[in-house]
């Protein structure tokens, strides 16, 4: 299972990691963390005792549970997230109780959501697609500016350590923001992108687009992600998308 938190971090259940999307950072989790977060994230909407905790993330795993061992996992995830770029706090403490999913909190799992996207099939011989869409992602408009105010000032490439810029340019009523290290043909043509891939763009109003991709390819195979905003300015409305593909070797 995989969760959206604050529309910029995602928590993949299975790969135990948490990866901030817009710069690519990503965290490994230990399994005990893991299962903890996904307890937390899966009743958000509950409280859940420190008793149902230790059941259920230690005692049924055979690790040990303690008041001061789950408080310390707790502490690890909320430094986890901080790092990520997260400053809300996720995370809250039920005094006397235990803990549950701060209610302001932004968070969407992907069975919430049905994809308008299309896979596209790898023909590739010995290669299995674990996780392909691309869908809209809840996200307020404060967290939307904050996220490309920072886009702006640094981007993170995760390639060779070296910070780079942002550069724009137009299409007809479109102004599109890049990554400087992003070829300009990787987002004309890509077909990954579907219906806002360049050549296809329906630019007649007036729209601004962030666009980041990163692509990271290893002997275990390749690893592909794009987050996409498409800002309405005449309908004042902001809509996010997420594209991920993993291609093993």
């Amino acid at each position: 299972m995989r969760f959206d938190i604050e529309g910029f971090v995602t928590f993949d259940t299975e790969d135990a990691s948490l990866v901030n999307i817009i710069t690519g950072d990503c965290i490994e989790l230990s399994q005990t963390s893991n299962r903890l977060l996904t307890e937390l994230l899966y009743h958000r909407s509950d409280i859940l005792s420190r008793g149902e905790i230790f059941q259920s993330v230690f005692d049924k795993y055979g690790a040990r549970a303690s008041n001061s061992n789950l408080n310390q996992y707790i502490s690890t995830l909320r430094k986890n997230m901080s790092h990520l770029g997260i400053q809300k706090n996720i995370i809250i403490t039920v005094p006397r109780i235990g803990f549950k999913i701060a209610e302001d909190a932004i968070i969407t799992c992907d069975q919430e959501y049905s994809s308008f996207f299309t896979p596209i099939p790898i023909k590739q011989e010995k290669t299995e697609k674990l996780d392909s869409w691309l869908r809209p992602i809840p996200i307020s408009a404060t967290i939307i500016t904050l996220l490309f105010l920072l886009l702006t000032v640094i981007i993170k490439c995760t390639n060779n350590n070296k910070e780079v810029g942002i550069k724009e340019f137009t299409k007809e009523s479109c102004i599109i923001f890049i990554p400087s290290n992003l070829p300009f043909n990787d987002v004309m043509n890509n077909e990954q992108l579907g219906h806002l891939s360049l050549d296809k763009l329906d630019c007649s109003s007036k729209k601004k687009l962030y666009i980041y991709k990163k692509q990271r390819n290893s002997v275990l195979g390749t690893n592909i992600q794009i987050f996409i905003t498409e800002c309405d300015e005449e309908k004042n409305r902001c809509t996010s998308h997420y594209y991920r593909e993993k291609k093993n070797a």
